[in-house]
């Protein structure tokens, strides 16, 4: 650990406190989201091959801290501000913790990673610790240390520095200390280039249609796999590299985009490529010098790939001459473009290309050791591929390390993915060069397997894990049959396991038959049913699938029956969503009901009503859908008035909190049923809008940012404070 000492006998300070910088503030912002965890710990781990001393390396910590300033910098969190200074070099000094750990490979691995994930506090606390773990007659050392003083790419220079401190500390000058790197201001032009790059992009409504929906109340977790490239791969990118004079890098990332865009991208992408902006002079500086350029790729399926690598080439070339600018100066570009606030708005795929690999060995005090790769548990972004060849030629290994978010992907799912990354890039390469690459399927090995064992015995077993899917479905009740089925896309095009799209069959004469019914290949040749296309809305900018309100509805044992309708709303207003459930349960089954969907759906699926019957109107064995949504607005029409919150009933509070929206997020077009995050707030202005209505509406009850997530609406919101009031 670095502990910081008594003031009172050291030296003051060596800054005054002072505002964090936007970047930082991001940062700090997506760590309240999910308190009491490591989710930006980075960490410098390595094995040596050998016996290290405790109390020299705590002495060649300690002055690698007290030469730079950036590891020395703390940082303090306030409710609505984080402020940074740096510690004088005196009044800090390293203590390394040390372990003796189960030598077991999976064991030591865990404990390491558990002392790297813990998380810091940013109460002007140092943002280093260190540990020595001793396996017999080896040693790992693991620096962890927080993101806002650090960044993947200090590992190499933070790595030297404490070698040479360790090795001869006599020698190892503190002085002058090294001060922060600054970053130089981004100029008129590099921003005014990412906003005309970014000008009308309108992030997919509804993320993928592989893995889960996008999520409100994100935890975080993540996980990640590595693959390696084949050979057939590899000579594809290399012959590419040569054919369309691209860097592998390009090459490597339009292949990427294309298969984002066969996931549900659609065909305007932005895939966000981090990149170190160090000062000129200054490329081995230490500390969070990373900006993630909004790489935004157009993939026209008519056009052959060599009209989508030369525009990647050249929005990847351009934006490394912009790369200045932090993505989120930019947002305004894409400010309606929907989605929950939490996230980067601009992109949740992210594309690193790191040349050089990870298997380069050094040398500790005489001792053969290497680099161990440690994950924190934590992902910000939905998916990432890290592409790290060993070198350029087609026989240098290039793996892949993906990184995800296990709300957004399952392993199942994301190998699927890497499995078709590297069958796309073969494919590519098979094609001629005037192929469309709407032409070029992006389908692996297990897809096709999975298609042929489902039509063995005829049509695919049909699967639901639905109650309410399977009641609604015709599919599954046998009303229509063919020869043959597949899942399409909104263009036709056939998709692979676990993609979803809408279910189609086909009669003796070959001619489709659309089902309306949502589907998805299962990896075992089974299809699932995920729900009518009939029965979707969208609300607060997302889609609700009522399919999946009424599962959620279905699933709890005292619930006999379940529907819910959307009824339509004032001009430009998202619909009403009221359930129906018929029960002979206890009277509060409605409020357990509600904080169900809560936990399982996102926040724009939640009902505006639950209403309890003895049983549901039916037609055919069917819930009357008509009936109920005739019922539905009668309700709506007769609601009584809502409770009072600070002196203002809920009604009166949604009105003034419309006026807040409408002021922070600049549009006059909202409603009290308008999203904040789906109107373009993200969670510094969520936090800013909290202390204006703290300030000025004098309400008893505390507001925080995690209500504003799960009630987005001012609607939803001022119902929320009037019941906690209550």
């Amino acid at each position: 650990m670095v502990a910081a000492l008594d003031t009172a006998t050291a030296p003051a300070t060596a800054t005054h406190p002072a505002p964090a910088r936007r970047k930082e503030t991001d940062l700090w912002l997506l760590e309240r989201l999910v308190p009491g965890a490591g989710v930006n710990n980075l960490s410098l781990t390595f094995d040596v091959d050998g016996p290290l001393d405790r109390a020299a390396l705590g002495r060649a910590l300690t002055l690698v801290v007290r030469k730079h300033d950036i590891l020395r910098t703390v940082f303090r969190a306030g409710e609505t501000e984080l402020t940074r200074e740096v510690l004088d070099p005196a009044a800090v000094a390293v203590e390394v913790e040390e372990f003796r750990p189960d030598p077991a490979p999976d064991r030591l691995q865990a404990e390491v990673e558990a002392f790297v994930a813990a998380p810091f506090a940013l109460d002007g606390s140092p943002l280093l610790r260190a540990a020595l773990f001793t396996t017999g007659s080896g040693s790992v050392v693991s620096v962890a240390l927080h993101h806002l003083v650090f960044d993947a790419m200090s590992t190499v220079t933070l790595l030297g520095e404490l070698i040479s401190a360790y090795e001869a500390p006599e020698g190892y000058a503190t002085l002058p200390a090294v001060p922060a790197a600054e970053e130089p201001e981004p100029g008129a032009a590099s921003v005014e280039f990412w906003r005309e790059q970014l000008r009308g992009y309108r992030a997919p409504e509804g993320g993928l249609w592989f893995g889960n929906p996008p999520s409100e109340a994100p935890d975080l977790a993540g996980g990640s796999t590595w693959y390696a490239l084949s050979a057939e791969a590899r000579a594809v990118v290399a012959r590419l590299q040569r054919e369309l004079r691209a860097p592998q890098a390009v090459v490597l990332l339009a292949a990427y985009a294309l298969l984002l865009s066969r996931h549900g991208a659609g065909q305007d992408i932005v895939v966000g490529s981090p990149v170190s902006v160090r000062p000129a002079g200054q490329e081995g500086a230490m500390g969070y010098h990373v900006n993630v350029l909004p790489l935004r790729v157009k993939v026209d399926p008519a056009k052959p790939f060599k009209r989508l690598v030369n525009r990647a080439r050249s929005v990847f070339l351009e934006g490394l001459g912009h790369s200045g600018v932090p993505a989120e100066s930019v947002l305004d570009e894409v400010r309606d473009s929907g989605g929950s606030g939490w996230r980067n708005s601009l992109c949740t795929h992210l594309f690193n290309y790191v040349p050089g690999g990870t298997s380069a060995e050094f040398a500790v005090a005489g001792h053969p050791a290497r680099i161990r790769g440690v994950e924190n548990g934590f992902s910000k972004f939905d998916l990432e591929f890290f592409f790290m060849p060993e070198g350029e030629d087609e026989h240098a290994e290039t793996r892949i390390r993906a990184v995800y978010r296990t709300q957004a992907f399952g392993p199942e799912e994301v190998d699927l993915l890497l499995a078709r990354y590297d069958a796309l890039l073969v494919r590519l390469g098979e094609a001629a060069p005037t192929t469309a690459v709407g032409e070029i399927a992006a389908w692996g090995a297990a897809d096709t397997a999975a298609v042929e064992a489902g039509h063995r015995g005829g049509l695919p077993q049909a699967y639901t894990a639905s109650p309410a899917v399977a009641r609604f479905s015709r599919y599954a009740r046998g009303e229509l049959s063919g020869v043959r089925a597949y899942v399409a896309g909104p263009d036709g095009q056939e998709l692979p396991v676990l993609v979803r799209g809408e279910l189609h069959l086909t009669g003796p004469d070959g001619a489709p038959v659309p089902t309306a019914e949502l589907a998805r290949w299962l990896p075992d040749g089974r299809i699932e049913l995920l729900g009518r296309t009939d029965r979707r809305v969208t609300v607060q900018g997302t889609t609700v699938p009522l399919d999946d309100i009424d599962g959620v509805l279905l699933a709890h044992p005292d619930v006999v029956n379940a529907a819910t309708v959307a009824v339509p709303a004032a001009a430009g207003a998202d619909p009403v969503l009221i359930s129906f459930v018929a029960t002979t349960a206890a009277s509060d089954l409605a409020d357990r009901l509600l904080k169900q969907i809560r936990a399982d759906l996102p926040g724009a699926a939640e009902p505006h009503q639950v209403v309890v019957t003895d049983a549901l109107p039916e037609v055919a064995g069917l819930p009357d859908l008509e009936g109920l949504a005739l019922r539905a607005e009668r309700l709506l029409s007769a609601e009584p008035a809502a409770p009072e919150a600070g002196g203002m009933d809920a009604e009166e509070l949604a009105d003034r909190l419309l006026l807040l929206w409408r002021e922070y997020l600049k549009r006059d077009d909202l409603t009290v049923r308008s999203g904040f995050f789906a109107s373009g707030g993200h969670s510094l202005l969520g936090i800013q809008l909290l202390q204006r209505v703290k300030r000025n509406m004098h309400l008893t009850v505390r507001v925080k940012l995690a209500d504003l997530f799960a009630h987005p609406t001012p609607e939803k919101l001022a119902t929320h404070i009037a019941r906690t009031a209550a």
